[in-house]
């Protein structure tokens, strides 16, 4: 239970350590009168819905009945079980609504906490894995490729971000096309099968955040070529 938390503790002040960097005199962020204790107080409510959906996805692909009882749903620590791709559909979804209250720039919003949570994810899967002692191959490939993405997106596309290189947002799109792939082959190499893929739930809902970053950044690139044609 102790290590469990100690991991949720530890990855959340890894993604908070990263959003305070990149938001802390960001200049679209100050430009539009936006402060530092704003974007936390999202980040942290962004957390706390990530991890309910998280527990809530589980508990419906996972269906047992210790489950059943509201100690059993809530006592995550000691009848443990949380979907990443659940905790990571929900975090979007209070995000996109939260920023548009708040009235933030969603798409560069989108990008830090998508970098933040790029930089802490590595961490928080090495947690599990030592937890769930599930040293499969499919886990073992996808450290290695989290490892790559957290690489590539902070030595290269954020520094094409910050020189605005790239429209905001793009970030965010690459990170779900690329989670969401990680996910469905790593799954794949671990549970060969169509009959496998088709009755695991989770792969529909990966699928839909796949088709949402491949729809958004096609939708940057029409964006950009109208915006050079008109320049022209």
């Amino acid at each position: 239970m102790q290590f469990l938390i100690l991991v949720l503790f530890a990855s959340l002040v890894l993604f908070l350590f990263r959003l305070y960097h990149l938001a802390f005199d960001d200049y679209i962020l100050v430009k539009k009168n936006i402060e530092l204790d704003d974007v936390f107080n999202v980040a942290f409510a962004c957390s706390l819905l990530a991890l309910l959906f998280s527990r809530i996805f589980y508990v419906v692909i996972n269906p047992e009945r210790v489950f059943s009882s509201p100690l059993g749903f809530l006592l995550f620590p000691y009848f443990p079980g949380l979907s990443l791709t659940g905790g990571l559909f929900g975090g979007i979804v209070a995000l996109f609504f939260l920023s548009r209250k708040k009235k933030f720039p969603i798409g560069r919003i989108f990008d830090f906490f998508s970098i933040s949570f790029i930089f802490s994810l590595p961490f928080g899967f090495v947690g599990y894995l030592l937890l769930s002692q599930e040293f499969t191959s499919g886990n073992l490939v996808k450290l290695i490729l989290y490892g790559l993405i957290l690489t590539a997106s902070n030595i290269y596309l954020y520094p094409k971000a910050s020189l605005f290189e790239i429209k905001d947002g793009t970030i965010s799109a690459l990170f779900l096309v690329f989670f969401s792939l990680i996910s469905l082959l790593t799954r794949a190499i671990d549970h060969p099968g169509t009959m496998n893929f088709i009755t695991y739930r989770e792969n529909f809902v990966l699928l839909l955040i796949l088709i949402s970053g491949v729809l958004f950044i096609l939708k940057q690139e029409i964006i950009g070529r109208i915006s050079i044609k008109d320049g022209k």
